[in-house]
């Protein structure tokens, strides 16, 4: 089976060795005329070489830390987040995006899986304190009244559980009563 193989093989390799090769005859364009002797050429006047303007050197664009801290909270990177953040508030004393960067740097505590509701909540606090204007005032108010309210919430049903456990004694407590006097004749 395998020398059957080779034989194929080696005959189409050989029969592709045998073929006749066409010969393709392409339009020759006329050549242009020589120059004229070197006599006859008229003298050229030698041209300086053309001045080409320096481009300006570019300072390497410097990426400003709130971009950066805006790229990372985009990503889910929070601790960079973070970091750029803080950055950006302690290097711009005035900035106009001081009421952003506080309210994004409160939401990289509260947006991480082990969330800082401490943390978040005094940045926002801070925010709503410092810039009562700020168009996220409204934001960071409603996080922190959800929150609020979900904390409420939260020690509402302990309290119910807690409640519904002394129910839950006290009825076994009663039950138990009822069955010992049934037992009595």
């Amino acid at each position: 089976m395998r020398s059957i193989r080779l034989i194929i093989v080696l005959s189409l390799f050989l029969g592709a060795c045998h073929k006749k090769q066409q010969v393709v005859l392409t339009p020759v364009a006329a050549v242009p005329p020589a120059p004229p002797p070197a006599s006859k050429v008229p003298d050229l006047p030698v041209l300086p070489p053309p001045v080409v303007p320096a481009l300006p050197v570019t300072p390497p664009v410097l990426v400003s830390p709130l971009i950066e801290a805006d790229r990372a909270f985009a990503a889910g990177n929070y601790d960079d987040a973070a970091h750029g953040y803080e950055e950006y508030l302690h290097a711009n004393s005035s900035g106009k995006e001081r009421d952003r960067a506080l309210f994004y740097w409160g939401l990289t505590y509260l947006a991480r899986p082990m969330a800082d509701w401490q943390q978040g909540a005094t940045l926002l606090k801070k925010l709503i304190e410092d810039y009562p204007g700020s168009p996220l005032k409204v934001s960071a108010m409603l996080i922190l009244t959800l929150h609020s309210q979900v904390d409420q919430l939260s020690a509402d049903n302990k309290q119910r559980d807690q409640k519904i456990k002394q129910l839950t004694t006290e009825l076994d407590r009663l039950k138990r009563i009822d069955a010992e006097r049934r037992k009595r004749p």
